[in-house]
């Protein structure tokens, strides 16, 4: 169980209006968190994180650890502000999403997803089938990492920011491109049809 072994940081917000109750998760009204409120957590997670010798990806919400059962922190908290200003927490190189999303694009492989999203720590099925729970684990993952689209859907730019975290904090290398496209040039700027030309 991981209360037992975690340190948790409880962060008020009223999530959202409590007629948003039945509406579905990305049509729901949340609360904002206040310029303030984040600024102390930020203080408080990075000392904490320091002390404890806690690992980026370890740094996590209600919803990255119970997918579908809970929701928060919500899309409108700040992890990308966290990592950037307070050093807490996990977040994807930009670089390595274009690269990804450019040369290794999502082609639909559900089994692969699944173990993708089990290697970076979400509890996930791998059945292979996009189920009601993979739904949970990809939409708990996008309002973590993408909070602009987090309705589970898998998608090119969901699985890219995977593959970027991946190659992050677990030193996932980049394999062979896919299909290479004749002459366009590879990420390493060698023409792909294996020439000088």
């Amino acid at each position: 169980m991981l209360n037992a072994s975690s340190v948790g940081i409880e962060v008020v917000n009223l999530g959202f209006p409590a007629q948003d109750e039945n509406v579905p998760l990305t049509n729901r009204r949340w609360y904002p968190y206040a310029p303030a409120q984040i600024a102390v957590v930020g203080k408080l997670a990075a000392d904490v994180v320091a002390r404890h010798k806690i690992l980026p990806q370890k740094v996590v919400g209600h919803s990255d650890i119970a997918p579908g059962r809970k929701f928060d922190p919500g899309p409108l908290f700040p992890w990308q502000k966290l990592y950037e200003q307070y050093q807490v927490g996990a977040w994807p190189d930009a670089e390595a999403i274009s690269y990804y999303r450019s040369y290794q694009p999502f082609r639909g492989d559900i089994a692969e997803l699944q173990a993708m999203l089990l290697a970076y720590g979400y509890d996930t099925p791998q059945t292979g089938v996009l189920d009601a729970q993979t739904l949970s684990v990809v939409g708990a993952f996008q309002m973590h990492f993408r909070p602009a689209q987090y309705d589970g859907v898998p998608d090119v730019e969901t699985v890219a920011i995977l593959n970027a975290l991946l190659e992050k904090y677990f030193g996932r290398g980049r394999s062979q491109l896919r299909q290479a496209v004749p002459g366009q040039l590879g990420p390493g700027g060698e023409n792909e049809k294996g020439d000088d030309s």
